[in-house]
Order: C-alpha cells, then structure tokens, then sequence
C-alpha cells in the first residue's frame, strides 16, 4: 500500500519533467531550417543542378580513363562450302577465332586538357549547384518573410479595429453627455468599416502567401505563423565596408566562379584543339586462339595460338584543313568565355551594391521607425487625452491611431527587409552559410498566444 502511495508522486513529477522537456524542444526547434530543407529537396532547379554536377563528375572519370589501358575481346565463327571443279564435289569446314587485345597509351598529349577541361566543367557545376541552393534559400526566406509581413498587417489591422472600437465607444459617451456632436460618432463608425475593408485584403494577401511558402515548400507551413521577428537585433552593416564585400565577391561568389571555371574549360579546350597536330603512339598486345577444320588447300583440321606485341605511331600529317577549323573554332569560344567573365564580374558587382545599399537603407529606416513609432504612440496618447477634456475632436484621435499603425506596420516590413536584403548580400558574395540560417532562425521567436495567425473575420460594430 505505501508503494502505490509513493509511487503516483514519482509518476506525476516523471509526467511534469518529461511535459517540460517536451516544450523546451519544441520552443528550440529549428523551423527555418527544417523549411530550408524542405525548400531545396522540392526545388526542380536545384535537382537539375544536381544533375548537371553528377554528369561533370562521370566526365572527369572518363577523362582519367583515357590513360589507362583498353581491353577487348572478339569471337569469330564461321562455316564454309566448297564446291572444286571438275567433279565439283562439296566440301565443309568450320573455323573458330578467339582475339584478345590490350591497348595502352604512350604518347596521346590530347589527354592532358582533356583532362583538365574535365576538372574546370566539375568545378563550375559545383559553383552552379551552390548558387542554385543560395537562389533557393533566398526564396524561401521571401517567401517566409512575405508570410510573416502579411500576418503582421493583418495583426496591426486588428489591433487598430480594438483601437476604433473603443474610441467609437469614448465618442458614443461623449456624445451622450453632450461633449461631443453625432459627428464623432459617425467618424469612428467610418474608420471601423475602412478597418473591416483593410481586414478582407489583409485576410486575402495572408491566404496567398501560406500558399505560394506551401508551393516551394512542398506542404503546408503553418509553424512559421507561431512565430515573428525580435525587433532588437538588426544586420551589422558598416557604410564604408562596401568595397570588402565586392572584394569577398571577387573571391567567392558562385556566378563568378561559373564563369571563370568556363574559361578555364575554353582555355583547356584549345590546348586540345593543337594536339590534333601531334603525333600519338599506343602499345598494344594481341593474342589469338584460332581452330579449324580445313581449308580450301588442306582437309586436315588445325589448332594453334598466336601472340603479338607492337607499338603503334600515328602522325597527323593533312587533315583538310579541318584541324586549324577546330583551333579556330576553340579560340573563337575561348574569346566568348572572357566576355562572360567580364560580364559575370559586372553583375556581381552591381549585385552587391544594391543589395548593399538596400540592406543599410532598410536597417536605417527601422531604426528611425523606431524612434518615429515611440513619438507617435506619445502623440496618439495626447491626442486621447486631449479629446477627454474637449481640446481634440475625434477625428485627430483618429488621424494619430491609423499614424501610428502605419508606422508600426512599416517597422516590420523594414526589419524583414533589412534582414532578406543582408542575406541576399551575402549570397552575392558567396558567404552564405547554415550558421546564417541558424541565426535567423534564433531571432524568430514565439508570438503571444493572443496573436492572429490565420482567419480573422471584420466585425461590424454600430449604433
């Protein structure tokens, strides 16, 4: 009896540990990399990119091969009739023929910028595949961003429909005590139903972009609404540090480095194109079981094995003219490549100056939103303060509530927009990596329980 007594205790303190460990994982649970995942296994240009990179791969294993040696073995058969004059009398014979053959390669200089034409396009299909997965998670991050935004004006939204409604409700007093006319009223009620209006688009923008995030995420992510961005930490941007990111762009972006791998494939690829004029020698072995029963001059069957070693030297010597084509052709493309560096190299530049000034822009107008927002909510308090002693008419209440909304709404499209516009910089430069999603992930943290997540249909309120 006094172990069932002693025991529930231990059970209920097990059943309160094992709850709170429970929520302390599910509060830690990384979203915006499970998303990130998700995001990538569903993106049909990443898995072609993926493709293009096995391809490479086997080309660079085609590439080594050709050094080493080649084996083939042929079988022959073959039965025969023999029809000899005069008696014409009909004979036959049966002959068998088993060849082996090893060819190994002495002097092929070809092989050589084949086989670093082979490394360039491996590297360049990694750089490919790279700025496919950097292309991916900026999506996504737009696409969770544009989420986020849209559930936060339609929770300001409902906020300023509280915030209508209780100063309809001041106005209605108001007007019962004979402080106020039937104007303020009739004002409040027509903020209420622009509010309900704002509401419907608000629902309906949110709506379409839980569908676009499911689109590229592959299903439904509805965590993401649990969750918003902490208003205290923006992106470190120094204003003068721009050349340091189009430097580290120089060295690491992904698109550069495409075009630069190119270059060294259309480089490799003339080098090869010259060796069509260089002789070639193969080593090469061949041994042969062979095996009849006659011929045409013997009616004696034989049997007997044949072995040959020899050294094979080919020398180009007229070709039509069809080899300084082909030199012609390579360094045409070669030409190509070096213009797309150089367009490449551009495009990167210009990438990271706007994303560059856009990021220092938005983390600028957060962090005036802020002081703005602050100086407008003490306004909308001496607005409300000032129409209860009778200085201020409703409509300057009004006017100060859908000020301070705006603002508050503008903050958070500021603070989501510095933060993709940093992460768009980064992926200009080539430095985005899991530790960035990590930390973004850790400054999206979990919303009151009293926040809108989804629904939430205009109430009408009147008289």
């Amino acid at each position: 009896m006094s172990r069932s007594h002693c025991g529930a205790p231990r059970v209920g303190r097990a059943l309160v540990v094992a709850f709170g460990l429970s929520c302390v994982l599910a509060s830690q649970a990384q979203i915006l990399p499970e998303l990130r995942r998700s995001a990538l296994d569903n993106d049909p240009a990443v898995a072609g990119a993926l493709a293009q990179w096995r391809a490479a791969e086997q080309r660079v294993v085609q590439a080594q091969a050709g050094f080493g040696p080649v084996a083939g073995v042929a079988l022959n058969k073959n039965e025969t009739r023999y029809n000899e004059a005069p008696e014409y009398e009909l004979r036959r014979y049966s002959a068998k023929q088993a060849t082996l053959q090893i060819t190994q390669p002495l002097l092929r200089t070809a092989l050589w910028p084949a086989l670093e034409a082979a490394q360039a396009q491996l590297a360049q299909a990694q750089a490919a595949l790279d700025q496919a997965r950097a292309e991916s998670t900026v999506r996504l991050l737009e696409a969770g961003f544009d989420l986020l935004k849209a559930r936060d004006t339609l929770t300001l939204i409902e906020a300023q429909r509280i915030a209508a409604e209780e100063q309809m409700a001041s106005a209605r007093r108001s007007f019962t005590i004979g402080r106020a006319t039937i104007v303020d009223v009739r004002e409040a009620e027509a903020k209420i139903d622009t509010v309900a209006a704002q509401t419907i688009a608000a629902q309906a923008d949110l709506d379409l972009r839980q569908q676009l995030l499911a689109e590229q995420v592959g299903r439904p992510a509805p965590e993401l609404l649990d969750r918003g961005l902490s208003g205290d930490t923006l992106p470190q941007l120094d204003s003068a540090a721009l050349l340091v990111w189009i430097a580290e762009a120089q060295l690491h972006s992904p698109q550069l480095q495409q075009a630069q791998q190119a270059l060294l494939t259309a480089e490799a690829e003339v080098r090869k194109a010259w060796q069509g004029h260089a002789p070639t020698a193969d080593l090469s072995y061949t041994y042969t079981q062979s095996a009849d029963t006659g011929t045409v001059t013997s009616l004696l069957p034989r049997r007997g094995d044949t072995s040959q070693v020899g050294v094979n030297v080919n020398i180009p010597l007229f070709a039509s003219g069809a080899t300084q084509a082909k030199v012609k052709e390579t360094m045409a493309l070669r030409d190509k490549a070096q213009t797309d560096v150089d367009a490449a190299r551009r495009s990167v530049q210009i990438g990271v100056r706007q994303s560059f000034s856009i990021a220092l822009g938005a983390v600028g107008l957060a962090r005036g939103l802020e002081t703005a927002t602050r100086s407008l909510e003490v306004a909308m308090q001496a607005n409300r303060r000032g129409y209860e002693v009778g200085m201020k008419v409703n409509a300057d209440v009004l006017e100060a509530q859908t000020k301070i909304f705006e603002s508050r709404r503008e903050l958070s499209r500021a603070r989501y927009d510095s933060w993709l516009n940093f992460i768009k910089l980064k992926t200009f430069a080539g430095r985005l990596s899991d530790a960035d999603i990590d930390q973004l992930d850790a400054l999206l943290l979990a919303l009151p329980p009293s926040t809108p997540r989804g629904r939430a249909p205009p109430r009408e309120v009147r008289p």
